[in-house]
């Protein structure tokens, strides 16, 4: 039986982004071609200065857009900045449908992949905008080590997401991640897995994760997660 009554078929994520003008890049959640499936993309108005300390009118906001999706027919969603983690919990209950606020809700799962032993790196673009309440709505708790390096002090990095630039120069962004990466590996002597908290950042886990030698997980790690939870291959 082929399923009936939505208006289009063969798009089982939807991605929750911001009206912005930042480039994005294969391997931002931002760039269709990030994904080796459909996606389907739905704006939020607003943008992620709003979910710094959050409120009523943003969350309605990401639940509006959410439902849209939902409604259309889509099985899980995604969020396209790691700050909607601030409402991991709640849309995740009110949406319906598989909801990855941000890929900081891997961190339970890859606290037990690596033993429950030794630090997991979140590399956020701004550590003093990534708050506790990010974190525990994730589902991390205090029992998890974590290790968190933030992106604002690289100058390209801050030129472009923080400050909103529009020529994004791939080898400079590149060099900001890796020297994110070297910060981190530093000041945590434990570092057995990285998650990039940016969406914008995912680009750049391959050359991460062959420079510390360490799993590196992000945005895409989750939406593949969930497009294989929805829509599993037939053997």
């Amino acid at each position: 039986m082929i399923e009936t009554g939505q208006a289009f078929y063969g798009q089982h994520i939807g991605i929750l982004v911001f009206s912005t003008k930042t480039p994005r890049i294969p391997g931002d959640a931002g760039n269709g071609e990030s994904f080796s499936y459909q996606v389907r993309y739905e704006i939020v108005e607003g943008g992620f200065a709003d979910l710094i300390t959050g409120s009523d009118r943003i969350k309605a906001a990401i639940l509006k857009a959410g439902q849209n999706l939902a409604r259309l027919g889509i099985r899980a969603i995604i969020g396209d900045c790691g700050m909607m983690s601030l409402y991991q919990d709640c849309l995740g209950k009110e949406l319906g449908v598989l909801f990855a606020g941000s890929s900081l809700c891997l961190i339970p799962t890859v606290w037990q992949l690596i033993g429950r032993h030794g630090a997991i790196g979140i590399i956020t673009g701004h550590s003093k905008l990534l708050g506790k309440q990010h974190l525990i709505n994730s589902g991390w708790n205090e029992d998890m080590e974590i290790s968190i390096q933030g992106m604002e002090d690289e100058k390209h990095f801050h030129e472009i997401v923080i400050d909103g630039g529009l020529h994004l120069n791939r080898e400079a962004m590149l060099k900001d991640v890796l020297e994110a990466g070297r910060k981190l590996r530093e000041k945590t002597p434990g570092l057995r897995a990285v998650i990039f908290e940016c969406s914008n950042l995912a680009t750049y886990s391959s050359a991460l994760a062959e420079e510390l030698r360490i799993p590196v997980f992000d945005t895409i790690s989750a939406a593949n997660l969930l497009e294989y939870s929805v829509h599993p291959p037939r053997y």
